[in-house]
């Protein structure tokens, strides 16, 4: 089952990120804990077949070329800080919501929450303090997207197909 959601995460997030923002990424089997590079965290929570959250950090170094990419802007157009806030939020949000359907069945129904993006105070002690079902760590040319998959108690037996 962990190596299905790795498999599936993995997927789900590099197409998310090439189709969306295009970013090319690639797996990396590297640590994924804090490290010295700064990163921008998103959570969103979920309810439905099983609940939880999805948290998403991405390098920091990679956020203004991710708000251009999405918003279609020039190479040379700064983007604000809010903008690209936004931009990561949306871009937790669709990554969670393709892989939720993606795990459980497209029959499996979900409501998911307003992704939001935490402090960086309270990024590494929530990650530490909740043990993720999956993490996955993708690599890019400027930087690295790790994303944990957390589950409020037991996943359910689903019906795997690859």
């Amino acid at each position: 089952m962990k190596q299905h959601l790795n498999r599936t995460i993995t997927r789900i997030a590099t197409e998310t990120l090439q189709k969306l923002a295009f970013l090319f990424a690639f797996p990396d089997d590297g640590r994924t804990d804090e490290g010295p590079e700064p990163a921008v965290t998103g959570r969103v929570e979920f309810s439905g077949l099983f609940c939880g959250s999805m948290v998403v950090r991405i390098a920091a170094s990679a956020l203004p070329e991710l708000a251009a990419n999405m918003l279609g802007s020039a190479d040379d157009a700064e983007i604000a800080g809010e903008a690209q806030q936004d931009a990561f939020k949306e871009l937790t949000n669709v990554i969670c919501g393709n892989v939720l359907p993606a795990i459980a069945g497209d029959q499996a129904e979900f409501l998911i929450g307003v992704p939001a993006t935490l402090c960086a105070t309270d990024a590494p002690s929530l990650i530490r303090r909740n043990t993720a079902e999956c993490v996955v760590r993708l690599a890019f040319d400027e930087g690295f997207c790790d994303v944990h998959l957390f589950i409020e108690g037991k996943l359910p037996e689903l019906k795997i197909e690859d």
